[in-house]
């Protein structure tokens, strides 16, 4: 069960990742509800710091997932 959530946790922000190097805007999370839209030429600071922080969770969440799941079978 943990290594299919953290499957999840992988893909959504793989995706978002994706969408992200598509589009050019990256939509970050602020305190609260407050969603953020970063576009990547207005603001590239922080549109390539949301990105990499993404890219950094979407990797080890994967990780995890798979750590998870070799764990279980074992």
């Amino acid at each position: 069960m943990l290594a299919l959530a953290f499957m999840v946790a992988g893909i959504v922000f793989a995706v978002m990742v994706w969408k992200a190097l598509a589009s050019d805007e990256i939509m970050a999370r602020g305190w609260g509800f407050e969603v953020r839209m970063y576009n990547r030429y207005d603001h590239p600071i922080w549109f390539w710091v949301t990105l990499v922080s993404y890219s950094v969770v979407a990797v080890w969440a994967t990780v995890f997932a798979i750590l998870a799941a070799f764990r279980g079978a074992s």
